[in-house]
């Protein structure tokens, strides 16, 4: 697959979205190493440091993983992905359906997370949320953190089944990410859920926190929709 040049609006999100693409198409197979930070820098024509953002999020995310002292690679989690990874990142997907399997899925995960998250789990989470404040603050998008945030969750509701239906299915729900889709009310309205998921997980209260799930994608949906109905 031929890198390309990335888009300097949102760096991380692009450098995040070629990676994956290149996980898809079989460029990097799981348990694959990574390029040096310099030579993926010299391909993207970015900066090290977006470079090493993008990194940042999809290891947060559990796309990539690091290990000490041997460099970055490809999670081994994908190798039985087969056809459903496959399927799911091609992106033909009907928004309203991606939706659908979010409002199923989710908030049960953030029911589970509350009672079954570890310490390291919830700090994680948190500083994901930071990051992404971060990353609004600074003029992007933080759609790469959304994701992480969201994967994290996952992890932390302690079923493996549901952590590796979140990592396939989200690259679907990429397209509720894309940047036409954005806009300054969905980045605070993203923050704000985020938040009181955070607070309720970590409280241990399942049924709020399944509950500030069910409105942040309630709340996301309508800003998406309306957005996409205005600019018709």
């Amino acid at each position: 697959m031929e890198v390309k040049p990335v888009n300097k609006k949102s760096i991380s999100e692009e450098i995040v979205k070629q990676i994956k693409q290149m996980i898809g198409h079989g460029t990097l197979m799981p348990g694959d190493r990574l390029p040096a930070e310099r030579k993926l820098a010299e391909e993207f024509g970015v900066s090290r440091t977006s470079v090493r953002e993008g990194i940042k999020i999809l290891a947060e995310s559990g796309v990539l993983e690091s290990r000490q002292g041997s460099g970055t690679f490809v999670s081994e989690s994908r190798e039985d992905d087969g056809t459903l990874f496959d399927v799911v990142l091609s992106g033909q997907h009907d928004l309203r359906d991606v939706f659908e399997v979010r409002k199923m899925l989710e908030p049960e995960i953030a029911a589970l997370a509350a009672v079954n998250g570890s310490p390291d789990q919830l700090t994680r989470l948190e500083d994901v949320l930071i990051n992404q404040e971060h990353a609004v603050r600074r003029g992007d998008s933080g759609a790469g953190y959304d994701h992480a945030f969201h994967q994290l969750l996952a992890e932390a509701s302690g079923n493996p089944v549901l952590k590796e239906m979140v990592m396939v299915l989200h690259e679907g729900f990429a397209k509720s990410r894309a940047e036409e889709v954005q806009s300054p009310e969905r980045q605070q309205a993203s923050i704000r859920a985020h938040r009181a998921i955070v607070e309720a997980v970590k409280n241990g209260r399942a049924m709020q926190a399944e509950r500030a799930m069910r409105e942040h994608l309630a709340s996301t949906e309508s800003i998406v929709f309306s957005i996409n109905i205005s600019r018709r």
